[in-house]
């Protein structure tokens, strides 16, 4: 790493509502349509094909953190349309480990100072599908990467238990076995986000995050509060 740039570590959580399944959970992870849309800057978003891959600089890869908890496809819940309507592709039936997608993502950012960045922000996006959820690795302009564990996990049965409930830390929780209601367990979405950008925009890429949070999570529940009503999340 260049002694120009730095990292920063967030980690956000949020109870899931009270009768939502881990593989429900999952399920909405594994939607990339519906994570993309979570996002309240996006504008659009397009499938980068498998062939171009090894074009993009850097090339995606699969960290060694990552690698060991891959999900394989036979546990995957089934592809999405992606913004075109165009299927996901990269993966195959089977036991096999699935392989990671990529997405070119434009957001609209007004809250960025004059001169870092347009207006109109390209990102690369490599999503992973693993067995707790899903990590994502960002490459936006100027150098700045965001790798994110999205994962379900047992709720705390303790405010104490690791950043509070709703809330974020910088640590990971402790606790038992998990909070349960009627002898259920409940589950919780946890967000993990290291930010690796340049000493100057560090600070304004972790406001971004501490900023969006609560919205993008907010998003999250309101699709599994209606999945549990019956209704079924559409654009």
């Amino acid at each position: 790493m260049s002694f120009l740039s730095t990292t920063a570590k967030l980690e956000h959580h949020t109870p899931l509502p009270p009768g939502t399944t881990r593989a429900q959970a999952i399920a909405m992870l594994s939607d990339y349509d519906f994570y993309f849309h979570c996002n309240p800057h996006m504008d659009k978003y397009e499938l980068i094909p498998p062939a171009q891959h090894a074009s993009l600089n850097p090339p995606p890869s699969i960290p060694d953190s990552v690698a060991s908890q891959l999900r394989s496809t036979s546990s995957t819940p089934p592809p999405t349309v992606n913004g075109n309507g165009k299927g996901e592709v990269g993966e195959k039936g089977g036991d096999e480990q699935t392989t990671t997608s990529c997405y070119r993502v434009t957001d609209i950012v007004h809250a960025i100072p004059a001169g870092i960045w347009d207006t109109n922000v390209v990102s690369t996006y490599e999503l992973t599908k693993i067995r707790d959820g899903l990590f994502v690795r960002i490459r936006s302009p100027l150098s700045t990467m965001l790798e994110t564990f999205w994962e379900i996990r047992d709720l705390p049965d303790s405010p104490a238990g690791g950043g509070g409930r709703g809330g974020s830390s910088s640590g990971e929780e402790g606790g038992g076995g998990g909070l349960k209601e009627g002898g259920v367990s409940r589950l919780e979405l946890v967000e993990s986000v290291t930010a690796t950008s340049s000493r100057f925009l560090v600070g304004i890429v972790k406001a971004s995050c501490e900023n969006g949070w609560r919205e993008i999570h907010g998003t999250m529940v309101g699709r599994l509060e209606g999945e549990l009503r019956g209704v079924v999340w559409r654009r």
